[in-house]
């Protein structure tokens, strides 16, 4: 029997790659931060301003931070609003920004061979934003939709509530986005005042990761960013919070048919020597199924539909928190139950194993954040942000791999007292019940294609980049393999593999790759079962094991069927509290009537509620066969020896034929129409629709072409509708393209004031792409948007793995993303014309409202 390394063992030999990266400051102040990375022809630009919600002064609560982030890509002196976008789309970049507490970062990600462009782009709108009144008055108007937004959505809504309820003095008690009341006060001088007062060189850093040359970029940094001139500039004093005594309490009624619970305990701020050990509690208590309440209050109690934990901090504070989601009649059992979870951690603190495993998955997971360029960048920016120190990283991770338990006990026993903590309810009646109850483009991985002795497909790609392996297998199922009465069965099927095998518990399947730093995969979609597992090097033989014992010998107990449909419906549920997500899934029903895509990978209420062990065993049985799968492994592994591994593993996978004919077409009877909905919502979205072709079709190419050109800040609808307009706060487009049919969609959101003028005018947009096509610039930028993206997916092995899976088993071939930028740049004008008009038109549309009952 081969020796396995202990966890703890393993935890201690794996290193995270040092980032080495040079800090240059300019005469003005300005830091630059660079790090090269020559392993992609790409790279992440980020302008960091160290300003956030909590530096808003006598505006606290009014969201200017956020505003301000929106502002700076509403024109500067040189560039109008909507060519700041679409420059950089030319340039082949992707373009946005985030607002938190203590932060606004810029970031463009893109092609390394236009960091200059980039940099001539973020250096205009951070120091030569116009804003201008007109835009301003606009702008308030998509972020009060934006607020709506946030209004209509459970999660965030008991996020800001349990930030309200833990905090009273700080200024993290605010939501980013602001409160509306105190927003609708602010004005231009206002949001003026609060560039002028942070937005200065002596406030702001700038880090670049990715193809470059440190030297020449610095140079291109200071020609842009040299002349800004520096300010005096006194730091923001943020008011202490007041230590908690006693428990708070707070509910918000909110339109859905599941309730959500948060608690919350005042923790010390993210630089504090304790931090560490909190965010490993956090992991223990709430990250994955094998996490205490996952296990305790999902799995053996059937109380909870997910629950989870974290620990986030602002520089001087923060909050550890506990949220679950559960049917109503089970608010009051799972609040008790979470106490349990954490009062037994507090008794006896976690095992050693326990203990390794999350050290284990922090540090795979933060391995992991190095893959990309832009994880690069946001690491260093964090750690300059925080501690000003390059090194910051790895000096967190050294302190948690000397975490003991006694040490994460202590923790839990310190800042999780039972008398200080934030409880929150969000969802029907509680605030009543509360009451009652008190290539030459990427250094791609080599790619080599085996047919095993029993007649499974093997793709293996070799990337020792990193030492990370991603696992993925592949086998058709799904919508195409149901009917009308078993629609969800795949998606129920791969939940249930999770519940055991003939050889492992569920608690076993669950530790199995956790404990080693690794996670496990294992759901369906509309077209396949996928089962995978990203592990550090070393562990893919028993991540294949794994998944040769899930898909070989599952157990399907009959005990835990109901619980897993439960959870399936509650997901469906869910799903008909988003009105985008209500208008889209009502125009698929219409425009695929009469073939398997009107239905998708959930199913619905009724057909899940009677799904049977049968129906998910019948399922497995005409699915996991030879002829039907593909399995996939990428990373740090040699490609002979992962074959013997394989061989080995799925000697026993059962001999059969593909389970879907390649090439089939499905033909939908429905008829154009128009239909109305209604949702107890704010917000109104309207959905126009149109039946095209399946992903084997070439006209699929130029459709997600205009897909392109149509879904971002710089396209046509976006300009016109939201920006010169102010119909919307969102508009876009979406190109579905499944195995023998497709659909295209477009989209926007809008007012319910606005409604008609919005479909109107998204109309007149559909009518005049059919009539005309695209122009050249728009197919030009649609093209280097498109190639950027493409490449960004191919960054890390999990997206490879996924990639080649699925284009082999759908039948275009492993190899066909090798293809695609060819087959791109062949889509003429012309052709894109001759799409657009074949499928769109008004008189082609299938139109879905959902607006406010």
């Amino acid at each position: 029997m081969t020796p396995r390394r202990s966890s703890s063992a393993k935890a201690s030999a794996i290193t995270v790659p040092p980032l080495d990266a040079s800090v240059t400051t300019l005469d003005n102040g300005l830091e630059v931060i660079v790090r090269e990375d020559h392993a992609h022809p790409l790279v992440s630009v980020q302008v960091w301003i160290k300003a956030g919600s909590l530096h808003e002064e006598q505006h606290s609560g009014a969201g200017i931070a956020h505003c301000v982030e929106h502002m700076l890509f509403k024109g500067t002196q040189k560039r109008e609003a909507a060519q700041i976008s679409q420059h950089i789309q030319a340039l082949g970049g992707y373009v946005n920004a985030y607002t938190s507490f203590n932060r606004t970062v810029y970031w463009i990600d893109g092609l390394a061979e236009h960091t200059d462009g980039y940099l001539d782009i973020l250096a205009d709108m951070i120091r030569h934003s116009k804003i201008d009144a007109d835009e301003l008055t606009r702008e308030k108007d998509v972020i009060r939709r934006e607020m709506a937004m946030d209004h209509d959505d459970p999660g965030s809504t008991i996020q800001h509530l349990l930030q309200a309820t833990a905090f009273r003095q700080h200024p993290l008690r605010h939501p980013i986005i602001g409160h509306r009341a105190v927003f609708d006060q602010i004005t231009r001088a206002d949001v003026h005042g609060f560039v002028q007062r942070h937005y200065v060189p002596n406030n702001a850093f700038i880090v670049i990761t990715g193809d470059v040359e440190a030297a020449a970029v610095i140079e291109t940094i200071r020609s842009h960013f040299g002349e800004w001139q520096r300010r005096a500039f006194d730091p923001v004093q943020l008011p202490d919070e007041p230590r908690q005594q006693g428990g708070r309490f707070a509910a918000k009624n909110f339109a859905t048919e599941l309730t959500r619970i948060a608690l919350g305990w005042q923790i010390p701020g993210e630089t504090h020597a304790d931090k560490p050990a909190l965010d490993v509690l956090a992991f223990l208590l709430g990250s994955g199924r094998s996490s205490r309440l996952y296990q305790e209050l999902r799995e053996k109690r059937s109380l909870a539909h997910y629950v989870s934990a974290g620990a986030w901090c602002a520089p001087e504070c923060g909050l550890f928190t506990i949220e679950a989601e559960c049917n109503p009649a089970d608010a009051e059992k799972l609040q008790r139950g979470m106490h349990e979870v954490i009062a037994q951690m507090q008794r006896t603190g976690p095992g050693r194993a326990e203990l390794d495993k999350a050290v284990c998955a922090t540090l795979s997971s933060q391995v992991r954040s190095l893959s990309t360029v832009k994880g690069q960048a946001g690491t260093l920016g964090n750690g300059w942000l925080l501690t000003g120190s390059l090194d910051y990283q790895r000096q967190f991770l050294a302190a948690i791999i000397a975490l003991t338990p006694d040490v994460i006990r202590d923790a839990a026993r310190r800042y999780l007292p039972q008398n200080a903590f934030s409880t929150v309810l969000v969802g029907p009646e509680v605030e009543t019940a509360s009451k009652a109850s008190s290539t030459t483009d990427s250094a791609r991985p080599a790619i080599q294609r085996f047919k095993l002795t029993n007649g499974l497909i093997l793709l293996v790609g070799e990337n020792p980049r990193l030492p990370l392996v991603s696992v993925r297998t592949n086998f058709l199922a799904g919508v195409l393999a149901e009917t009308d009465a078993t629609a969800g069965v795949t998606m129920i099927s791969a939940q249930m593999l999770l519940k055991g095998t003939k050889k492992r518990t569920a608690a076993e399947i669950a530790a199995e790759l956790e404990n080693r730093g690794g996670s496990l995969q294992c759901t369906a979609d509309a077209h396949r079962y996928i089962l995978g597992a990203d592990v550090m090097r070393g562990d893919e033989t028993a991540a294949l094991d794994l998944l040769a014992d899930l898909i070989l010998n599952p157990a399907l107990p009959q005990p835990q069927l109901a619980e897993v449909k439960k959870r399936q419906i509650a997901n469906i549920i869910e799903e008909q509290e988003d009105p985008l997500t209500v208008a889209m899934r009502k125009a698929r029903r219409e425009i695929f009537a009469g073939q398997p895509f009107h239905r998708t990978a959930l199913g619905n209420e009724q057909t899940v509620a009677v799904l049977k062990l049968a129906d998910c065993r019948n399922m497995l049985r005409a699915s996991f066969a030879t002829g039907n799968g593909v399995i996939s492994v990428f990373g740090d592994v040699k490609a002979d020896e992962v074959k013997q591994q394989v061989e080995k593993a799925f000697a026993k996978l059962p001999r059969g034929p593909r389970q879907i004919a390649q090439g089939r077409e499905y033909h939908a009877s429905a008829k154009p129409a128009a239909w109305t909905q209604h949702l107890d919502k704010e917000q109104a979205v309207i959905v126009v629709g149109f039946r095209t072709v399946g992903l084997e079709d070439r006209d699929v190419h130029a459709l997600n072409l205009i897909d392109e050109a149509c879904s971002d800040m710089g396209s046509r609808l976006f300009n016109r509708i939201r920006e010169e307009l102010g119909l919307a706060y969102y508009v876009g487009a979406q190109n579905f393209a499944a195995m023998g049919a497709g659909a295209f969609y477009f989209y926007v959101g809008t007012d319910p004031k606005k409604m008609k003028l919005a479909e109107k005018e998204l109309m007149a947009q559909i009518n005049d792409l059919a009539a005309n096509g695209l122009t050249v610039d728009e197919i030009d930028r649609a093209r280097v948007t498109w190639r950027s993206s493409w490449l960004r997916a191919q960054q890390g092995n999990p997206g490879m793995a996924d990639i080649c899976a699925w284009n082999e088993i759908n039948g275009l071939g492993w190899d066909h993303f090798q293809k695609l930028p060819g087959i791109m740049a062949d889509i003429s004008a012309k052709e894109i014309q001759r799409v657009a008009a074949k499928y769109f038109g008004e008189k082609k549309a299938f139109i879905v409202r959902v607006t406010p009952k």
